[in-house]
């Protein structure tokens, strides 16, 4: 077993020994859920003020399938929206929305937006008119380039190099300036690379940085340069979605410099796949691990609409974890705009009775009102309210 899972494992028996052994039989719990996508009744405003079992998040842009922006008030609690959102981020706020609004921006990515005088997205520092081509030509050092030297580029997207301090410094000063002028109460910094593994899906090879370690270190220290500079010294919330990463390790050391983290492709995998168990332990245990450091998780479960049963193992493997810094979506990448609401988001469990622990084929934790229960090799969950 590698070393970075014999460390996740030995911290998961340090919690769980202490917990009794049960069993679980599919003979004896019938799992009582009838999940129901988007249009469910309002909540009485009695129960919506109850401690929440389940923690919704929200992002990046507002919903463009008909759902009002007060249902999005009324169910979800962590909001993700893009410069140009403004008006609806603040249409939230007068619905009662109390929860920061975290403004998306990329990291070592501006776009291109193929000609100086058309407006670029608002999702990048490089937001105004004109940035690409001043940057090209008075900073042709801060592109990221491949061994031939050429610019790094992924469609519209031009790779900049984490390890240039002038592209650090503007970074900084635009976020700053997004963040300042525009009314947003904290920056959520998405692709945040931390490793090589999209250059080589691209089939490049960054010339300043021929290993994961080089990068992750250039990567690590820009993170501490706005942190030391501007959003940790003024207590400004910074989330990000930490990507690629293939050791836990390099995940946590990056959320050393953040308030929180996304891990967005939670308990399940791309097109349909599921983790083996002891890669889906692994990010449990990050999970936890992160929130034991008084940092927010976002977890973002991968999936089609109707597929109920890999909502519920998705939403069953968030409860496990969720010890009150965390969040949840169960979603699909192409659909992010689109509100999907299932009937278990708003059961009632109760307060946790501990963390979660093994049982005879699967992993339990028990709640005031019932249980959860998943066998991540089988696939099964179950969500047990006690009558």
């Amino acid at each position: 077993m590698p070393i970075k899972k014999i460390f996740f494992f030995s911290l998961f028996l340090m919690f769980s020994a202490c917990q009794a052994e049960s069993v679980i039989t599919e003979t004896t719990i019938e799992n009582p859920l009838t999940p129901e996508v988007i249009n469910l009744p309002v909540i009485e405003t009695e129960s919506f003020n109850q401690e929440k079992t389940v923690r919704l998040a929200w992002f990046y842009k507002p919903p463009e399938d008909g759902t009002s922006l007060e249902t999005l008030a009324q169910r979800f609690d962590t909001f993700i929206l893009t410069h140009y959102d403004e008006d609806e981020r603040d249409e939230l706020r007068n619905l009662g929305v109390e929860t920061p609004f975290l403004e998306y921006l990329l990291f070592v990515q501006i776009q291109d937006p193929g000609s100086c005088d058309k407006e670029p997205y608002g999702n990048q520092v490089a937001y105004k008119i004109g940035d690409f081509c001043e940057i090209s030509v008075e900073h042709p050092d801060w592109f990221l380039r491949d061994k031939k030297g050429d610019i790094i580029r992924k469609g519209k997207n031009v790779f900049m190099d984490p390890g240039n301090q002038e592209y650090r410094e503007f970074w900084l000063e635009r976020a700053k300036e997004l963040r300042e002028n525009y009314g947003w109460d904290g920056i959520f910094i998405d692709n945040l690379e931390a490793s090589l593994k999209k250059f080589e899906r691209l089939d490049v090879s960054p010339k300043k940085y021929p290993s994961d370690e080089s990068y992750q270190a250039a990567i690590e220290e820009f993170l501490i340069y706005i942190d030391e500079n501007y959003f940790g010294a003024e207590n400004i919330p910074v989330y990000a979605n930490i990507i690629e990463y293939e050791d836990p390790d390099i995940w946590l050391s990056y959320i050393d410099s953040l308030d929180g983290a996304m891990i967005e492709d939670f308990a399940l995998g791309y097109n349909d796949e599921y983790y083996s168990e002891s890669d889906w332990i692994e990010q449990l245990m990050m999970a936890l691990e992160a929130q034991s450091m008084g940092k927010f998780v976002i977890l973002v479960s991968q999936g089609e609409m109707e597929d109920t049963d890999r909502e519920r193992f998705a939403l069953a493997s968030y409860l496990l974890v969720n010890n009150g810094n965390a969040s949840f979506r169960y979603t699909e990448s192409s659909h992010y705009e689109e509100v999907w609401l299932y009937e278990n988001y708003f059961l009632s469990l109760g307060k946790a009775q501990g963390n979660f622990y093994e049982v005879a084929q699967g992993w339990r934790r028990d709640f005031e009102k019932g249980y959860v229960f998943v066998d991540p090799n089988s696939h099964k969950s179950i969500i047990q309210i006690d009558e």
